[in-house]
């Protein structure tokens, strides 16, 4: 049974983007409404085509590179992007993405509440965000294996309500059950990404180029078999902003930078 038809079973929202979709120009709508104020595409741009986005004061536009490379211009300034980086756009500035190459990204949209807006205009927080993979600060969990390298890409204490990592480590290896009732969470595995997540005692396969709802305040977990990686963005949403203490509480900053070498052993 495929992952797409298991999650069905196991009554979980799951969206695999099909390979039409990686060849051709595309603007792909996934698993809308899933999680409340929170919208996710899948683009696909062509190169030297041009995607234009308005002014919109009251959502929060993430768009994450996840291969090629693009253009980002708005009225301050351009952003060239290469493969697996982030751009967190100023609500109130209209920007253009053009590629370069062939390349796919996807736009996260979150609305904001009163008090994020308020945040935002603070000037504590200045956008546009831009962060390459490379660069992004490590931290480690303790129900995660030390073979484990996870990213943060978009630091909790960044924009209010939102963050983003990724996790990545070759099996066997395995991430314990654990929970997290303040965070809706959606998953979107990379291409090489071939795991099983455990959920509330089920168990979901998960492929590559998925885009996975993780049930809010749900036990969850993942098993990665021996010759397979797990290699995953986290996209968080929080429902209370103790969010922010439970992150700060389990997220142990490393201050060092790791990879896998060709062995896929972990190395500085």
């Amino acid at each position: 049974m495929g992952q797409l038809e298991t999650a069905r079973e196991n009554g979980i929202a799951l969206f695999p983007v099909l390979r039409a979709a990686d060849q051709m120009r595309c603007d792909l709508p996934m698993l809308l409404g899933e999680i409340p104020g929170a919208e996710v595409y899948y683009h696909t741009i062509l190169n030297r085509d041009t995607l234009t986005y308005e002014t919109e004061p009251d959502i929060l536009k993430t768009f994450f590179l996840i291969d090629g490379t693009v253009e980002v211009r708005n009225c301050k300034g351009i952003h060239k992007l290469r493969e697996k980086a982030v751009y967190v756009a100023d609500p109130g500035q209209k920007l253009e993405i053009t590629g370069l190459v062939c390349s796919h990204y996807l736009e996260i949209r979150w609305t904001l509440v009163s008090e994020a807006k308020e945040y935002l205009k603070s000037g504590r927080t200045s956008l546009p965000f831009v962060q390459q993979y490379d660069d992004c600060e490590q931290y480690r969990e303790t129900f995660k294996s030390q073979k484990t390298i996870s990213r943060s890409i978009i630091d909790h204490h960044i924009i209010p309500g939102f963050c983003m990592g990724s996790n990545e480590a070759y099996g066997p290896d395995r991430v314990e059950l654990h929970a997290h009732p303040l965070l809706d969470q959606f998953f979107f595995s990379f291409s090489d990404n071939d795991v099983n997540l455990l959920i509330d005692g089920k168990v979901q396969p998960l492929k590559g180029n998925t885009l996975i709802h993780i049930p809010l305040g749900s036990d969850h977990g993942v098993e990665i078999p021996e010759g397979k990686k797990m290699h995953y963005l986290w996209i968080d949403f929080m429902t209370d902003l103790k969010g922010l203490d439970y992150l700060d509480e389990v997220h142990i900053k490393t201050g060092v930078k790791e990879r896998f070498d060709e062995g896929n052993r972990i190395t500085r």
